[in-house]
């Protein structure tokens, strides 16, 4: 996907990634390079929020819905 549209309430720009954003020729470089790890370990990812506390607040408030779900 080479372009995106903003969602915000402002007037729609189309981003073009490959010209708009701001990146240097070794950037794109590094970019080619690197691989991305198709198998995340998510272990590491929870261990980050719970050292900056996004774990902390109260709970979100319950929702019930008065509808059936079917397959």
């Amino acid at each position: 996907m080479e372009n995106m549209r903003s969602s915000g309430k402002s007037k729609s720009k189309v981003l073009n990634l490959e010209k708009d954003l701001l990146l240097t020729r070794e950037d794109m470089i590094y970019m080619d390079q690197e691989e991305m790890d198709s198998d995340p370990d998510l272990g590491k990812y929870f261990d980050f929020l719970e050292e900056i506390g996004a774990f902390d607040g109260p709970a979100p408030e319950k929702i019930f819905y008065d509808a059936e779900f079917e397959f």
